[in-house]
């Protein structure tokens, strides 16, 4: 974990995304997401996560790009922004936005996104990039 200016930054891996965790109200999480011990990596994540809402911006905007993702980073995945949403709730004045971004010409990630929302039961901006 590096820290920078108040952020705190997951450095990426070849099976694990880069997190940035910036206290002016952004989480985004980038990059590939195949982790070989889904439990060492969403661990630390929780933990930075649960710092970040001990203190969260009026605005928090959680903003994901993935690559790749596959079945077990998909279920871990889920559980963390359940719980991200379910802290969020309990402080009702803030507001929460999650942003999820797909290259243009990937059906994958598109679906991917359209199925996080109907799990989660959550409104997910679906956001086109070229």
């Amino acid at each position: 974990m590096i820290l920078s200016e108040n952020q705190k930054i997951l450095s990426p891996t070849r099976s694990t995304p880069e997190v940035v965790l910036d206290p002016k109200g952004i989480i985004k999480i980038t990059g590939r997401l195949i982790p070989e011990n889904p439990t060492d990596f969403f661990d630390l994540l929780d933990e930075c996560i649960n710092e970040y809402f001990y203190s969260p911006a009026d605005i928090t905007c959680l903003e994901i790009y993935f690559e790749y993702i596959n079945s077990e980073g998909t279920r871990y995945l889920i559980d963390t922004i359940h719980r991200i949403i379910h802290i969020h709730l309990k402080n009702n004045k803030k507001k929460l936005i999650i942003n999820w971004y797909y290259k243009e010409d990937d059906e994958d990630m598109l679906e991917k996104g359209t199925f996080f929302s109907s799990v989660l039961d959550v409104y997910i901006s679906l956001i086109k990039i070229s």
